[in-house]
C-alpha cells in the first residue's frame, strides 16, 4: 500500500477501522450494532465519519477504496497476531 493510502486509513479511529473491517466482510450497520452492543444511530454516525475521512460518498465506495488500496482491515493496524474484535471489551 502506498504511503498516502496508508495515511488515509491511519486517520480512522480504532473503532472506525473495526467498523470498516466489518463492512468489508459484508456486515450491515444493524449487524455491527448488534455485535458491538451500540445503538444503530451510533454505528451510522461512525460510518458517516469513515466516509468523510476517506473522501467517499458511500459504504461501497469505502469498501472498494480499502480493497484497492490493499488495506487488509483492522488487523493491518496492529500486531499480526491481534484478533479481529468487534465486541464488548475493546
Amino acid at each position: 500500500m502506498a504511503n498516502s493510502d496508508h495515511d488515509q486509513f491511519e486517520r480512522l479511529s480504532r473503532r472506525e477501522r473495526q467498523v470498516l473491517s466489518a463492512l468489508m466482510r459484508g456486515e450491515t450497520a444493524r449487524d455491527i450494532s448488534r455485535q458491538s452492543f451500540v445503538s444503530l444511530p451510533t454505528v451510522r454516525s461512525q460510518i458517516r465519519s469513515i466516509l468523510v475521512k476517506l473522501g467517499v460518498s458511500s459504504q461501497l465506495g469505502a469498501v472498494v477504496l480499502a480493497y484497492r488500496s490493499g488495506w487488509n482491515g483492522e488487523r493491518g493496524t496492529g500486531s499480526p497476531d491481534e484478533p479481529d474484535r468487534l465486541a464488548v471489551g475493546m
